[in-house]
């Protein structure tokens, strides 16, 4: 079961103080005495008491932070996606605070925590360890629906993406699909989700080889379709790195796209303009997934939806049409 958010009331009633006294010796405030301050902020320690601090913020009326956790700025949808949380909470008048879980979820999730007043990213922990970590402090998933109470949720819908994609493409004439997919870090029979989506949509035989996800490792899968099946006339990558790197091995390999084979990426980045043919992708609306995140912590700031429940947003991404399909 989650962890429910201890009250300053639950804490004066277990030192035997009033709430206002709690609030004087969490905030290290006078008219209290030391022997006092010691029991309160001992009792504070063992029920995992965490003050409210959106509310504190706001009384203050001081800007609130909002801490955003992705995988790396080396990958360029990353990036993409902190510059769109960047001018969503500028607009707001918060402030953000970025960070990279290379060095381990847990380190960042450590420094993070005593920074900021909410928490927004790709978090691997369990809900359930989630809400023990958090203690009550507004954490919101992205890419996964949330369903334990006290954490939220933007979810990106890639079914429905891919499922629209797929149609697309059909109209427009492709008729054998081919997938690189991404090496999972937890090696899985079925591949991505991604990849499972794609299948389904496609809802015949497809050839799926998998490859590291970098530029090298599209133009490596591409070699590797074709080699397996040079008949196929369509490919999606698991993102568009991959996707231009596969657009280069098509170079390489003389096969023109999209004439004799269209490849169509995952992202919507807009490095995708700077390849030739310039990259179809099916894209993610980085603003669309900041201005949910951004809509779900200003109703939880409102007090209109508290930690027993759970709020859940959905984007859809869409195809960015252009010329490699």
């Amino acid at each position: 079961m989650p962890t429910r958010r201890v009250t300053i009331r639950e804490v004066a009633q277990a030192a035997g103080v009033s709430r206002q006294t709690v609030t004087r010796a969490i905030n290290d405030m006078a008219d209290i005495s030391e022997e006092t301050r010691q029991r309160v902020m001992k009792t504070v320690e063992e029920l995992g008491y965490r003050p409210n601090r959106f509310a504190i913020e706001l009384s203050r009326q001081r800007t609130l932070s909002v801490g955003l956790i992705i995988g790396t700025f080396r990958n360029p949808y990353y990036a993409q996606l902190a510059d769109a949380f960047v001018n969503e909470l500028q607009r707001r008048d918060w402030q953000l605070v970025v960070g990279t879980s290379e060095r381990g979820e847990a380190e960042v999730i450590g420094s993070m925590a005593s920074q900021v007043d909410a928490i927004v990213g790709y978090i691997d922990q369990s809900e359930d360890e989630i809400a023990a970590t958090f203690r009550g402090m507004p954490i919101i998933r992205l890419e996964h629906r949330a369903t334990t109470a006290g954490v939220h949720s933007v979810e990106l819908d890639w079914r429905r993406g891919v499922t629209d994609l797929v149609t697309a493409l059909r109209a427009k004439g492709a008729r054998r699909f081919g997938m690189i997919d991404a090496s999972p870090a937890t090696p899985d029979p079925l591949g991505t989700p991604r990849r499972r989506y794609f299948e389904d949509a496609v809802s015949e035989q497809c050839t799926v080889v998998t490859e590291i996800q970098s530029i090298a490792g599209g133009a490596d899968g591409i070699r590797k379709l074709l080699a397996q099946d040079p008949r196929i006339d369509t490919v999606l990558a698991f993102n568009d790195l991959m996707a231009m790197g596969a657009v280069q091995g098509a170079h390489t390999l003389g096969v023109d796209v999209p004439g004799a084979i269209r490849i169509v990426g995952i992202d919507g980045l807009s490095l995708g303009e700077a390849v030739s043919p310039q990259l179809t992708s099916l894209s993610l609306d980085s603003a669309a997934v900041a201005r949910e995140a951004a809509d779900i912590l200003a109703q939880l700031f409102a007090g209109h939806a508290g930690t027993s429940g759970s709020i859940a947003r959905a984007v859809t991404p869409v195809v960015v049409w252009r010329e490699s399909a």
